[in-house]
């Protein structure tokens, strides 16, 4: 999370890890790493067990290590919003948690791929250009649709095409649910079906872990289907199809999994 550092300082915000390791061990960690925010060293996990987040289940074949998670807290201490996951096997990139749970830019993304229809420009990109073991990252589909024209979403009459956003599976890939804005109400003269659009710009989610090691360089296949139309006419349905590279990161920098 190093990398994102001078977004959070820019927002002013200022970011802390808790771990239960001794302050030797994270003294090293951090000089292996380059990381230069405070490491807080908790032996004996008694803040991990105060807050509730130690994995002490007996159904985990790894315990006695805490959830991994964030919270986000005010100037005074109270707690904004805290984001968790029940297994240690998966977190958050330090990108994922910039944007996604802090809503702030982050400086760089992973590869963007873009393809042109009529009417509407499709672009999607991961939050980074590297996965590690258990990391989610994030895909973002972003929609640029010309003014006068709007793109279906959900409630919808049947006959329509929603907007929707699908990546093809992958062996050891866990694709999350998409997360879609909330779209408009919208209403056509002389029809009596409600419809509810997106117009401008729209931006769709999805979370992705990935639970491979020594996977190498992946392409990641995503397919954006969706129906342009304006207040008097509908364009013809389109799909677009958009392969997305992002590579391993080096077994140097994967972060230590404890078994």
């Amino acid at each position: 999370m190093q990398s994102i550092r001078p977004e959070l300082q820019a927002a002013g915000f200022a970011i802390y890890a808790v771990s239960y390791d001794s302050v030797e061990i994270l003294n090293s960690f951090a000089v292996k790493h380059g990381v230069d925010y405070p490491l807080l060293s908790d032996e004996g996990s008694q803040v991990i067990r105060s807050l509730g987040i130690l994995n002490d289940a007996a159904v985990e074949t790894v315990f006695g290590i805490p959830h991994p998670g964030t919270f986000v807290l005010n100037e005074d201490g109270t707690v904004r919003s805290k984001h968790f996951y029940s297994s240690y096997r998966e977190r958050d990139s330090g990108v994922g948690v910039l944007e996604h749970l802090l809503g702030l830019e982050a400086g760089s993304h992973g590869a963007m791929s873009e393809a042109e229809t009529t009417g509407v420009t499709v672009r999607g990109w991961f939050d980074k250009d590297t996965y590690a073991w258990g990391q989610r990252i994030w895909l973002t589909v972003e929609l640029q649709i010309a003014d006068g024209l709007h793109v279906y979403g959900r409630p919808i009459p049947e006959g329509y095409y929603p907007l929707a956003v699908e990546i093809e599976p992958l062996e050891r890939l866990i694709i999350g649910e998409a997360e879609f804005p909330a779209p408009v109400p919208f209403r056509v003269e002389g029809l009596d079906e409600r419809f509810h659009v997106y117009e401008g710009c729209v931006g769709v989610r999805v979370p992705v872990t990935f639970m491979l090691v020594d996977g190498g360089t992946l392409e990641v296949a995503v397919t954006v289907s969706f129906q342009a139309c304006s207040a008097s006419e509908c364009l013809v349905p389109q799909t677009v199809r958009m392969v997305l590279p992002i590579g391993e990161l080096p077994l140097v920098d994967r972060p230590q999994q404890r078994t």
